[in-house]
């Protein structure tokens, strides 16, 4: 006999889906049973989590590496609400994930008693209604169906967000109903085509025309060629290029690339083309600007096509120029394309105007980088963040590294301003709503893309975002996921001591108090307890330059030898 959550994994296979993470549950021990008893060689391997928060960030971390689903499953309400703040996390970095939740039985009359009523919720996907880009409850095995597959078509289009769906646990355990029937093969992404002629026309006449443009790009997250061809727009037009951290979008290594925001190029900036950039206000306020008279904005992207009522991600508005909706990736080769035509009739004076700028801009950033290594190498009283990142990239710079989680704001901006990341797959980007509990989830998923590869994978993981969800070392652990994991130990919640700082300075308040219920100095977490705990190997804690480069040879020699992970404690100040 079969049942219909034979038919939803089924589903899975024809979709391509490799993987599924979940805590186990109840609510959903149909699919479960259908997983492990599927006798297909392709069905979705299972990844055990202690924790829904864990299983959503793989997922979100997988899908950022791979480009590829992995469906989520959550249990009943409890589960979905703990994998809720996760899920948020998903919504604000723009990421489509799969989740199906179980939910008990809605015919109150098929519930188990006890447990069944106090799992079972009606209008269950309301809760995530604020941050999502669609939920639905269907009540039947054909509406099931059709509901999953209609969130793995609109997870398949732009703008990307996440989708659920409860399935409810008594359809699940039905014999398979007559009739029901698979598509033919996978959802194929669905993408807004690129800028029209007169869009085009517009948009490049203004970036030509411009005597100090600058280019800002965000989650266009380009591979390697599609950057490249952007960085010869920028050439061409002799614009700066800010890249900030939603995604990997061109290398920080080339001399008209800047990192999030810049005074002095805004400064002077006179035309501002934004590429799937969020929070264009940010940009700006951070550089010293607002908008004003004589700057020019033009903004590109598909983000801003999804708004939420229940949270601010949209951020402050601005008011653009000129507003285009359209695929970035797809736009790029005809901006290119225009703009190379439009270069070719400058004249003399004006092509030498153009190399006098470049070669400006490439100074400023030359300039910025002597500075940035005079003040990340001045003597300090313990491993500052910075010198720890040195350290570790001297241990690991000679090998095909990624990024696959980079820890904290103060983390994920030192790297970026002292690694040298010029591939596509170096980096993914944060977690986008700033959840604490993302890090390590997501470097596992991330990790899973590359496994087998022979690529290193790291993950320079904060210590307070992993005293959210430290079980996931179990996942880790367990499914011998390669993944060397450097815990940067400052024991401190440093954002948090950060504001206890500054609001006791705008009360004119004494600031000796600000580690008071920020730290941890007081009562130590030995984070290499923890990793032996889980069966994890580590060679111990570094709290010097030369140990962390001795200890991570330690760490890629066992994990060369075992195709193991392998954690390293890091002490800094």
């Amino acid at each position: 006999m079969k049942y219909f959550s034979d038919l939803l994994v089924d589903l899975l296979i024809n979709q391509g889906i490799e993987y599924v993470c979940f805590n186990p549950g109840a609510s959903f021990r149909g699919i479960h049973d259908s997983l492990v008893h599927h006798p297909a060689p392709e069905v979705p391997a299972i990844l055990m989590c202690c924790h829904e928060e864990i299983s959503v960030a793989i997922a979100h971390g997988y899908y950022k590496a791979s480009g590829k689903h992995m469906a989520v499953l959550v249990h009943a309400n409890i589960g979905l609400q703990h994998a809720s703040m996760a899920i948020f996390n998903a919504w604000c970095d723009r990421v489509p994930l799969l989740v199906l939740g179980g939910n008990g039985p809605i015919d109150a009359a098929l519930r188990r008693p006890w447990i069944d009523w106090i799992h079972t919720s009606q209008g269950i996907d309301k809760l995530l209604s604020g941050y999502t880009k669609w939920t639905d409850m269907p009540i039947s095995q054909a509406a099931t169906l059709e509901s999953v597959q209609r969130a793995l078509k609109l997870c398949a289009a732009e703008p990307h967000a996440p989708c659920y769906v409860a399935i409810d646990s008594a359809v699940q355990e039905e014999s398979l109903a007559d009739g029901l029937l698979l598509p033919a093969g996978p959802v194929r992404p669905e993408r807004l085509p690129a800028l029209d002629d007169q869009q085009l026309s517009e948009l490049v006449e203004h970036l030509m025309a411009a005597r100090h443009p600058v280019i800002a790009v965000d989650y266009a997250a380009l591979n390697d060629k599609q950057a490249d061809l952007l960085l010869e727009v920028a050439t061409t037009a002799s614009a700066a290029v800010i890249s900030r951290n939603g995604r990997f979008n061109v290398p920080n290594t080339h001399p008209l690339v800047f990192q999030d925001h810049d005074a002095h190029l805004m400064g002077e900036c006179d035309f501002l083309l934004a590429l799937e950039v969020q929070d264009l206000y940010g940009l700006l306020a951070h550089s010293g600007q607002t908008p004003h008279a004589g700057l020019y904005i033009a903004t590109l992207d598909t983000h801003s096509l999804l708004i939420s009522s229940w949270v601010a991600d949209s951020q402050k508005l601005v008011c653009a120029d000129l507003s285009l909706h359209a695929n970035v990736v797809a736009s790029i080769p005809r901006i290119a394309q225009a703009v190379h035509a439009v270069a070719a009739l400058r004249t003399a004076t004006a092509q030498a105007q153009a190399r006098e700028r470049i070669e400006r801009i490439a100074a400023h950033k030359q300039k910025q980088r002597q500075a940035l290594l005079a003040h990340v190498t001045q003597h300090a009283d313990g491993l500052t963040i910075a010198q720890a990142l040195i350290a570790i990239h001297e241990a690991i710079g000679h090998l095909r590294w990624i990024l696959t989680n980079t820890g904290s704001v103060t983390i994920d901006t030192l790297v970026r301003q002292l690694w040298p990341i010029d591939r596509s797959e170096a980096y993914i980007g944060m977690s986008g709503g700033a959840g604490l509990g993302y890090g390590l989830g997501a470097a596992i998923g991330g990790a899973l893309a590359h496994k087998g590869t022979g690529k290193l994978c790291i993950n320079l993981q904060s210590d307070g975002d992993l005293l959210y969800t430290p079980s996931a070392l179990w996942t880790l652990s367990a499914y011998d996921i390669p993944l060397l994991v450097l815990v940067i130990n400052n024991r401190l919640y440093l954002n948090s001591k950060q504001h206890a700082e500054r609001i006791a300075d705008l009360r004119q308040r004494p600031t000796d108090l600000s580690s008071l219920a920020t730290g941890f100095h007081d009562n130590e977490v030995d984070f290499v307890a923890l990793a032996k705990t889980f069966d994890l190997y580590s060679p111990g804690s570094a709290d010097t330059p030369a140990a962390i480069q001795e200890k991570i040879m330690d760490c890629l020699a066992y994990m060369e030898t075992h195709g193991k992970p392998a954690l390293l404690e890091i002490k800094t100040l």
